[in-house]
């Protein structure tokens, strides 16, 4: 394992794989326990693709209410390159860290049938094994699988019997950070099995969260920066209240496509009126550039 050096906060070198530690708490963002249809899950309309959100029938894939399910009833077929993808933006929250959490059971042939998580950088184009994914930052995790997790195809991955693990996955990004939100990652869950039948049930993901985790730069300095708006839902035209001197306003989809970044100096009201409905994401940045801080507004 690499070493990495904290300065201030400047991190100065890349680690690989190592326990999260929550330095002054998680602060969740989102989730999704797939009671309803979340919006930034998206099954690919692919031949044969076994994920589904519904209702478990299985044994030991056992829960109570809807899950993400490679089949709700039969066990895996052979042969199978199955996903879904979740293309929720990677936000930079302060100060700079990431933490995608979800609790998951399994029932595969151990070391060669199992499930692989993927993330992209450009919009799904090409994909990386998430324990792969350290260019430009700092990459921590609990139960996850490693690099000697290997599958039949040699990708590392999970497999085996299991039930209710949960894992957390970290980034932290590197600094200096020039623009805003530094990434727009995509993921994937993507289950595997070889041309031999054995009977296992498969893959079933519970809930999904997404959070940062403080690190301590400041909770105080923090505190004091936390931005209102109104109304939300919104027509587009929104009107800020905010104690700080702020600079810049950047909004951005739910891809994390960047849709507006705009010079603001302390103005009090925004215009997104011509963009399309949705769920947007509007940051604030300080004069200083020192604080910002996300907030989720709907345009109806």
């Amino acid at each position: 394992m690499k070493n990495f050096i904290l300065v201030g906060f400047a991190l100065l070198s890349i680690s690989t794989q190592a326990q999260i530690n929550p330095f002054q708490g998680i602060v969740l963002l989102d989730q999704c326990d797939f009671t309803t249809p979340c919006s930034y899950i998206e099954i690919p309309n692919t031949p044969n693709n076994l994920w589904v959100r519904d209702t478990s029938e299985k044994i030991i894939l056992a829960h109570i209410g809807d899950v993400m399910i490679t089949d709700t009833l039969n066990n895996y077929p052979t042969e199978t390159n199955s996903s879904f993808e979740i293309h929720w933006p990677a936000w930079n929250q302060y100060p700079l860290s990431f933490v995608m959490s979800f609790h998951h059971s399994m029932d595969s042939e151990s070391a060669l049938d199992g499930g692989i998580i993927e993330v992209s950088r450009d919009h799904g184009a090409t994909w990386t094994n998430i324990i792969e994914d350290q260019t430009n930052l700092l990459f921590f995790s609990n139960e996850l699988y490693s690099n000697t997790d290997t599958l039949f195809t040699g990708e590392p991955g999970f497999s085996g019997t299991f039930q209710d693990k949960y894992t957390e996955i970290e980034w932290v990004w590197a600094f200096p950070i020039k623009e805003f939100p530094t990434d727009t990652m995509y993921y994937r869950f993507r289950f595997i099995s070889d041309a031999i039948e054995n009977n296992k049930e498969g893959w079933m993901i519970s809930d999904i969260q997404f959070s940062f985790a403080d690190l301590g730069s400041g909770i105080e300095e923090h505190a004091l920066f936390d931005f209102s708006f109104s109304p939300n839902p919104s027509n587009g035209i929104i009107q800020i209240d905010c104690p700080q001197n702020t600079e810049k306003a950047l909004l951005s989809d739910l891809n994390g496509n960047l849709v507006s970044s705009e010079d603001i100096s302390n103005k009090k009201v925004l215009n997104y009126s011509g963009l399309s409905k949705g769920l947007y994401f509007l940051q604030l940045q300080t004069t200083d550039q020192r604080l910002s801080e996300v907030k989720r507004i709907i345009i109806d």
